[in-house]
């Protein structure tokens, strides 16, 4: 008698052989390869991402991912460089589930401004769509045995890049393309093979965009793995991430892991008028601006950080000239990093009208039992 089980997964796995036909293992041919002097990874866009293989871009909502993908594709369909990146020229594309065409539109009329060329330029080179809404964005589903097996999505976007002949292709966002279990290592890797099967065939570089969260982890600078799963970061060879500091508006990007390339530090740059630019080349007024902002952001941290060590060693500071006067006697500690007495004096007015720092407050006991005042962080400051 045959078990019911038996016959169901029998049926199943004749479903997967029809779907994934298998593909027999022959191994290298080591006596041809001799005679071929072997090649390094070559890169679609420099240091970033490599041809022929899926790349994981992550980053925090609002950041800049999709703006940056869609500028470095209109760049290279263009062949133009942008943000120190020079790709050559190559066919390329770009699709988005999260913005509509309105949108797209929008965006690429700022990008050919800052790039100088027109739009026009990008016609049967750059393919970028909205699918925006569609029910059928998935690239395939998980059988009950746990196997990933693609469908239609996947098919519809292996035929583009097939057809365009694309070098280079960007897919907004890994949330709306996989419907399976994002912290399932096995579901993971067999949707990352997918793709890496997909760029392949093509020697296409195939950047996949996704939020920073519990499920997508991104590195920081130290390569240090944020709290989450790291099914996604595993599966893959190649991931880089975008940061965006609020304060000054620059944004990073860093690659995060590299099995081909060297980790660090690769972009940094600004957004201005609908674009990005690198931060060497924004106009001089500007630039200016951002310098002086980012000078003001290093005095107010070097003066919390003074204030917390004088607060920890129980050495009140005042904002009245004296003794004690703070911006003098954090001037003269090696916390200052050079900083001097009137770039503390303009940070704590700065901390002040911010709310981080309060003056007069009572801070500990003194010796006559009389309390000790001065400056004192408020809650919640940044120490």
């Amino acid at each position: 008698m045959v078990d019911h089980w038996d016959a169901y997964f029998a049926a199943d796995l004749a479903a997967e052989e029809r779907d994934n036909p298998r593909d027999p293992i022959v191994g290298m041919d080591w006596a041809a390869l001799a005679t071929v002097a072997p090649t390094r990874k070559a890169f679609v866009i420099p240091r970033l991402a490599p041809a022929g293989q899926l790349t994981l871009f992550t980053g925090p909502g609002s950041a800049g991912k999709s703006l940056f993908m869609q500028q470095v594709c209109a760049a290279m369909a263009a062949g133009v460089p942008t943000l120190g990146l020079d790709m050559g020229q190559g066919a390329t594309v770009y699709l988005s589930c999260e913005d509509d065409a309105g949108e797209l539109h929008y965006r690429q009329a700022a990008i050919c401004r800052a790039l100088g060329f027109g739009m026009a330029e990008l016609a049967g080179k750059f393919t970028a769509d909205s699918l925006f809404g569609r029910l059928d964005n998935v690239l395939g589903h998980i059988r009950e045995t746990g196997i990933f097996v693609p469908g239609r999505g996947y098919e519809r976007i292996a035929e583009l890049v097939k057809r365009t002949g694309a070098k280079l292709v960007c897919l907004d966002n890994a949330a709306h393309l996989f419907a399976g279990n994002e912290n399932d290592r096995a579901q993971v890797t067999q949707f990352v093979s997918a793709l890496n099967r997909l760029a392949g065939e093509t020697g296409a570089a195939i950047v996949l965009l996704a939020h920073t969260n519990k499920a997508f982890v991104q590195g920081n600078r130290q390569g240090n793995a944020h709290s989450g799963s790291t099914a996604w970061v595993n599966a893959l060879r190649s991931q880089f991430v975008i940061e965006h500091d609020e304060e000054t508006d620059l944004r990073t990007i860093t690659l995060s892991k590299a099995n081909y390339a060297a980790k660090g530090e690769a972009v940094r740059f600004a957004w201005q008028d609908g674009a990005f630019v690198l931060e060497s080349d924004l106009s001089p007024d500007a630039g200016r601006e951002l310098a002086s902002v980012i000078k003001a952001n290093g005095e107010n941290a070097a003066f919390m950080r003074c204030l917390a060590i004088c607060t920890g060693n129980r050495r009140n500071v005042s904002h009245q000239p004296g003794t004690n006067y703070a911006p003098k006697t954090f001037a003269g500690m090696p916390e200052a990093k050079g900083i001097k007495v009137a770039g503390f004096a303009a940070a704590m007015e700065r901390l002040l009208h911010l709310g981080r720092i309060e003056l007069d407050a009572d801070l500990w006991p003194g010796p006559n039992r009389h309390p000790k005042r001065g400056i004192r962080a408020t809650d919640g400051a940044a120490q």
